[in-house]
């Protein structure tokens, strides 16, 4: 500690403080003696209570005690009848007794100020430590709400006070000076979400506990950000009530979302395009079939309309069959333009086993050319499920053509694929494809959808993660499971729509 430090005698050795103690007693002797013999004078006992003050001040109890003890005998010795002599004549006992006691009060009142004093200081040093710590913590935490971006604030609902850190200011875009209030957060929140968040805020002012949500905002320059919101209700000791929160500012990972939906949606759209390719066979014997049919019946209406009397009604007949297979080979290829066809993500309500007969009807032609037995067990009176009609039948395309590839190794059983549909639980709807293939590894059961995991020599193993990214974006679950004989099942689930329903 520096001299110039307050106190800075506090940490003084023991033996300076006594050695003081010895010089003021014998100062305050001394001075005595010369105002006795030059001015006759008799302030004696100020003169060691001023000396004892001191050294009690500088040294604490122990010198002035020390002091005391000195000045008593100094004083019975020096001033005291008979003088240059310890003993005390009794009628001076009193005036010892009392300069002792005096004393010892000027002593103790001294070293409660030393002490006293000397708290203050470690009060003020604690104080200043506390001060310099907070500002350090302060300083950390901003540094890392802003790596982080993510802000925090108070609310006193009672008194409408609030707080905004650093960082809240700079994700609002708004002045570290400016009075935080709801009308200025409100003034940033996009228009389309204004509505959300003041009802949250509503939620939070009649009392609840906790909110979790997100909105956008608007800045003055147009930027768009979106923010996650989380905050809990607070009560302290005293009583008083505060939302405490954070918000983050996520716009970064939703561009990054959005680029990775596109990217899954493209890589869907390829895995179509691939399946479509696959089945080239297939469809062009389902869309040949039909226009077979149109050119026989056209060859048999020309028959019957050339002969000597024409057959009207056979010919009526020929037409209306040239119309009916013209009308199939027209669901066939508007279903191939429609899984072909690359589009945004559209929910609509749907009827699962719509989108089952769909995709059945196109692969018709791939599940007989395998030598498939298949069998539905579509529930009835479902509720509709809300996706996209692509997208899902997608899924369902991926899952039968797995099937179908699965059945192909096997030759000493029949190759059977079931697809079910019914309701799981009370909100939502299960289809499951079971086949009777080859089966599943036990050890690949959690890998299968996994991106570029395949089983297959020539698979990319796509599909079957497409397949999970479709259904988790339905909020929906998929997952495979062997069989307890032969071949194996994929199931997914889908919530359903009880509003449509009713």
């Amino acid at each position: 500690m520096s001299l110039s430090s307050p106190l800075w005698w506090a940490k003084a050795p023991a033996i300076l403080s006594y050695s003081v103690a010895a010089l003021s007693v014998a100062a305050a002797l001394v001075a005595g003696l010369l105002f006795d013999t030059f001015l006759h004078t008799d302030p004696l006992v100020s003169l060691f209570l001023c000396a004892i003050m001191f050294v009690a001040w500088f040294g604490g109890v122990g010198p002035g005690l020390f002091a005391t003890a000195l000045s008593v005998l100094a004083f019975a010795y020096y001033f005291a009848p008979p003088i240059n002599s310890f003993g005390v004549e009794f009628k001076d006992m009193p005036r010892i007794v009392l300069f002792a006691i005096a004393a010892l009060f000027v002593v103790s009142l001294s070293a409660a100020q030393r002490s006293a004093a000397e708290s203050l200081r470690r009060a003020r040093d604690d104080l200043q430590s506390a001060v310099q710590e907070l500002a350090r913590l302060n300083k950390t935490l901003d540094e890392a709400q802003g790596l982080s971006h993510t802000g925090s604030f108070g609310w006193k609902v009672a008194s409408g006070d609030i707080v905004w850190s650093t960082e809240t200011c700079r994700i609002l875009g708004v002045d570290r000076s400016a009075k935080p209030t709801i009308d200025l957060t409100l003034g940033r929140v996009h228009p389309d979400d204004r509505q959300l968040v003041q009802l949250e805020l509503n939620r939070v002012a009649r009392g609840e506990q906790e909110c979790d949500y997100e909105h956008r905002l608007l800045m003055p320059d147009g930027l768009v950000k979106h923010l996650h919101v989380r905050a809990r209700r607070v009560k302290y000791q005293s009583g008083e009530e505060e939302i405490v929160g954070a918000l983050m500012d996520v716009t970064a990972a939703r561009k990054a979302q959005e680029a990775l939906h596109a990217a899954q949606t493209e890589l869907a759209h390829v895995t179509r395009l691939t399946t479509l390719g696959e089945m080239s066979a297939s469809i062009a014997h389902e869309v040949n079939q039909p226009l077979a049919s149109v050119v026989t019946n056209g060859d048999a209406c020309l028959r019957w309309l050339g002969r000597d009397v024409p057959q009207l009604d056979e010919a009526r007949s020929a037409v209306q069959r040239m119309i009916g297979s013209a009308r199939r080979a027209s669901e066939v290829i508007s279903r191939i333009r429609a899984l072909s066809k690359k589009r945004a993500f559209e929910r609509v309500r749907l009827d699962v086993n719509e989108v089952i007969d769909d995709v059945v009807a196109l692969m018709r032609r791939e599940i007989t050319g395998h030598r498939v037995s298949l069998r539905l067990d579509l529930g009835s009176s479902l509720p509709p499920v809300y996706g996209d009609r692509v997208q899902l039948q997608q899924v369902m395309m991926n899952l039968l053509m797995n099937s179908i590839q699965a059945m192909r190794p096997v030759t000493d059983r029949r190759h059977e694929l079931l697809i079910r549909s019914r309701e799981h639980g009370s909100d939502q709807m299960l289809v499951a494809v079971e086949d009777s293939g080859i089966g599943i590894e036990p050890e690949n059961v959690d890998r299968l959808f996994n991106a570029f995991f395949t089983t297959k020599p020539e698979g990319m193993g796509i599909g079957l993660s497409i397949c999970r990214s479709i259904i988790e974006q339905h909020d929906g679950r998929i997952w495979a499971t062997r069989n307890s004989g032969t071949g194996s099942t994929f199931q997914f689930t889908l919530p359903a729509s009880r509003e449509t329903a009713s």
